[in-house]
C-alpha cells in the first residue's frame, strides 16, 4: 500500500473529527475498501463500538426507565418512534443501535419487510385509531 501524503491525511482526520459516532464504522469501511491504510483505524472502530455499548451498561434499567408510567397494550409497551429516538438521544445512545440491541436481547418485537428486519412496527394508536410507527417493548418476566 502507498503512504498517504500529509494533505490527504489531514482531510481524512477532518472527516473523522466531525463525523457522528454512528457514522464512523461506515467511514472506516469506505477507507478500508479503498485500501487506505491508516494506523489506528481498527482501534478507533473498536473504541466507537465500546463507547456505544458503554452507554447501555444495564439494559434492564434502560428499559425500565423507558417504559416507566406507560400502559401495557396487549403484551407490549408501544413507544412512538420519535419518543424512543428522543429518549435515546437524552441517554447518549444511538437509537438505531439501541433498537438492534434490544431486539437481540429479546426485549423488542420486530417484523420483516422484503426479508429485512424492522425494529419499528406500524400499530394502531388506541386513542386516535390512527396507524403510527412504534418501538414495541416486550416486558420480561422472571420466566424469560
Amino acid at each position: 500500500m502507498e503512504t498517504l501524503d500529509i494533505k490527504i491525511a489531514i482531510q481524512i482526520a477532518k472527516i473523522l473529527a466531525v463525523a457522528p459516532n454512528e457514522r464512523i464504522p461506515m467511514i472506516l469501511d469506505v477507507f478500508s475498501k479503498a485500501e487506505v491504510d491508516i494506523n489506528g483505524l481498527e482501534e478507533l472502530s473498536e473504541w466507537v463500538a465500546l463507547n456505544r455499548q458503554a452507554a447501555l451498561i444495564d439494559t434492564s434499567v434502560f428499559v425500565a426507565e423507558l417504559i416507566k408510567d406507560r400502559d401495557l397494550i396487549g403484551n407490549e409497551y408501544r413507544i412512538p418512534t420519535a419518543e424512543f429516538n428522543l429518549y435515546c438521544n437524552k441517554k447518549g445512545v444511538s437509537a438505531r443501535y439501541a433498537r438492534k440491541h434490544l431486539y437481540e436481547s429479546g426485549w423488542l418485537r420486530s417484523g420483516t419487510d422484503n426479508g429485512k428486519t424492522n425494529y419499528t412496527l406500524t400499530v394502531t394508536d388506541p386513542d386516535t385509531k390512527k396507524q403510527i410507527r412504534c418501538v414495541c417493548i416486550i416486558p420480561k418476566t422472571d420466566k424469560n
